[in-house]
């Protein structure tokens, strides 16, 4: 069975209720967390197996260094590996290094891979390009034919990957309404309506936005955007484990 779990739901500002955006994913066998940022205390309790990083912005990626020194006081013997983008290989290694997480006494072997496809327990992951960034990636997660889409920050797409067909839930950024399309492309992302429309496309159960803006007034209005596309649209619980 495929679970998840909204660690944050928010875009490049935090909010008191939700920090950036970050997914914990949980098959039968493994777990993997997308995206790093807040409450890094569900990874370092569940010994998380893998970590995907979707681009190099820093709401993304900026709590690696924490995590992983976490996870040494822990006592964490095993490997762990940083999935990732072709060409975040530099920026992931010196943000490590810029606190010295490699030279611990002790430190478990940490190893960088950015093969698309990888297999975690018993979880299948396919990371396929997006329109952020230059490295950017979204991630599917399928176990026992559940599948689970992110796309992680991204224009709207127009030329569904393989990766995303089938899927049952999909996770879609949202940082603003259709009105504001054209500033919202500008800058790499989505509109909760572009986000709807993919979703009644792809035949998902259920939509879950995330990246979202700060202030109640403006989710609801992002999740209105979608809702006039595809009623099964919601907005993240934090922290509540969520079944595909």
């Amino acid at each position: 069975m495929l679970r998840f779990t909204f660690l944050g739901a928010n875009g490049s500002i935090q909010g008191p209720l939700s920090g950036n955006t970050s997914v914990f994913i949980r098959g039968a066998r493994g777990c993997v967390a997308v995206d790093l940022s807040v409450n890094l205390s569900v990874l370092t309790a569940a010994d998380v197996d893998a970590v995907i990083l979707t681009h190099e912005h820093i709401d993304h990626i900026y709590a690696l260094p924490s995590l992983l020194h976490q996870l040494w006081i822990g006592g964490r013997k095993k490997e762990l590996i940083i999935h990732l983008p072709s060409g975040m290989e530099e920026l992931t290694a010196g943000l490590m290094d810029l606190f010295g997480i490699r030279r611990k006494r002790g430190i478990f072997d940490i190893r960088l891979c950015t093969d698309p496809a990888f297999q975690v327990g018993t979880t299948t992951f396919t990371l396929f390009p997006t329109d952020h960034t230059g490295a950017s990636v979204g991630v599917a997660a399928e176990e026992e034919g559940d599948r689970l889409v992110y796309t992680s920050d991204t224009r709207p797409i127009k030329e569904i990957p393989a990766a995303m067909r089938g899927a049952k839930v999909l996770i879609h950024e949202a940082s603003g309404v259709s009105a504001d399309e054209e500033i919202l492309i500008k800058k790499g992302h989505s509109s909760g309506a572009d986000a709807g429309r993919l979703a009644g496309g792809l035949g998902v159960r259920k939509l879950y936005l995330c990246h979202l803006p700060t202030g109640e007034d403006a989710r609801s209005a992002v999740l209105e955007d979608a809702r006039k596309y595809f009623p099964e649209s919601h907005l993240p619980e934090i922290l509540k484990e969520n079944v595909v």
